[in-house]
């Protein structure tokens, strides 16, 4: 395995494929472990190909076992992913970019303007579909910051009928969402 890894960092695409063909077992039952807004099973899939030739990329020849630490390569990506904190790199950073901070540099490009406003969207027509004391709670907990036992204390409901309430009024927003 360390003479195709070495031969895919020397940029021979055959031995890349080899690579990734593989872990596309892995790629795909972890790929269908994860329910991620905004990417659809072949996004995933995508994804876990490109942690593999970042994989490549980043990996030392001679240090340990290729295969388990492109294994852990690929589980932990998928996590950063449902983190949220891979933000829409699809490609696969170059030696320069090893040491690229994403939070100091990242510039919203128009894909994620563009998936922003889908998902406001998104949440606007959902937020309408609850009732309006639902959506007051959810307000008040999430827009205003207010705690539950502060918006109970101003009514004459228990702070676990809020508690009862909000988690109801999210599975709405998330069944319609």
């Amino acid at each position: 395995m360390e003479k195709l890894v070495e031969k895919a960092k020397n940029g021979d695409r055959g031995a890349t494929e080899l690579i990734i063909g593989k872990f596309n077992y892995l790629i795909f039952k972890e790929s269908s472990r994860y329910h991620i807004p905004g990417y659809d099973t072949q996004d995933l899939i995508q994804h876990g190909y490109l942690s593999v030739i970042k994989a490549i990329a980043l990996y030392k020849l001679g240090s340990n076992s290729f295969n388990g630490y492109c294994i852990n390569a690929i589980r932990m990506n998928f996590r950063a992913l449902l983190k949220g904190e891979i933000k829409h790199f699809r490609e696969v950073p170059n030696s320069n970019m090893i040491d690229f901070d994403a939070q100091e540099h990242y510039e919203f490009t128009l894909e994620d303007e563009v998936i922003a406003y889908d998902e406001a969207k998104n949440l606007y027509i959902a937020l309408n579909t609850l009732e309006p004391f639902e959506r007051y709670i959810i307000e008040r907990y999430y827009i205003m910051g207010h705690s539950l036992t502060e918006i109970a204390s101003t009514t004459d409901k228990s702070y676990h009928q809020y508690v009862r309430i909000k988690k109801k009024a999210l599975e709405k927003l998330k069944a319609n969402m």
